[in-house]
């Protein structure tokens, strides 16, 4: 009778061996999604910082041309609408994080003090309506499109902000400065919405100074 030792096991892992190898990937997963996640909304970050110098960018165009920040309304009234929003639809109340008493916002969503900025930017038709566009002759005129396309909205899925108001208000204190700004990760407005020469960018915002009215 000849006996038989194989050379080598045969066989699959044992139950240890799994163990092990499964308490090393549950390891590694904990070191590199915390990492992934980071790299993820650092992207997120430089993409709203990158969109809210391209959206300053083309309303400052816009001054150039037109003589005054977009604010026309549907009548083609000057200096009417308030405040701004990117995107294809106005913010809801649901949009902002603990934001409804936030002018930015407040403005942004009523069809009389807000307008997005493809209708001042993209179309000129102020409001929607082609009765309110800014005239297309002489020297002082609408040379648009100032956008490439619809404007976007930010990376967590919001529209940009711009309050046009600060622009042509008149409080020696309040509404001083006009921003185009994104909640940030959040959803939450922190700048302040009385917009004055000392409030600075605020919380996890991520925006622009566009303009100060002295």
């Amino acid at each position: 009778m000849v006996s038989y030792t194989p050379s080598h096991r045969e066989g699959g892992f044992t139950l240890v061996e799994v163990i092990v190898v499964l308490a090393v990937v549950l390891l590694l997963s904990g070191i590199a999604v915390p990492l992934i996640s980071g790299y993820v909304e650092d992207g997120r970050r430089a993409r709203a910082e990158a969109e809210v110098k391209m959206l300053a960018a083309a309303i400052s165009s816009a001054y150039k041309d037109v003589g005054i920040f977009p604010s026309r309304n549907s009548s083609g009234n000057n200096s009417t609408v308030r405040s701004l929003y990117s995107g294809p639809t106005a913010p809801t109340a649901s949009t902002y994080v603990a934001s409804s008493t936030h002018n930015f916002y407040q403005w942004a969503a009523s069809p009389i003090n807000g307008d997005s900025l493809d209708n001042q930017l993209l179309s000129n038709t102020p409001q929607g309506l082609a009765g309110g566009a800014y005239p297309t002759t002489g020297n002082i005129r609408w040379r648009g499109p100032y956008l490439a396309g619809p404007s976007p909205l930010d990376p967590w899925g919001r529209p940009y902000l711009i309050n046009v108001f600060s622009a042509f208000n008149t409080s020696a204190l309040n509404n001083k400065r006009i921003f185009v700004l994104s909640a940030g990760p959040d959803g939450r407005i922190n700048t302040s919405q009385r917009a004055r020469a000392t409030d600075d960018i605020a919380g996890d915002d991520i925006a622009i100074i566009l303009h100060q009215r002295r």
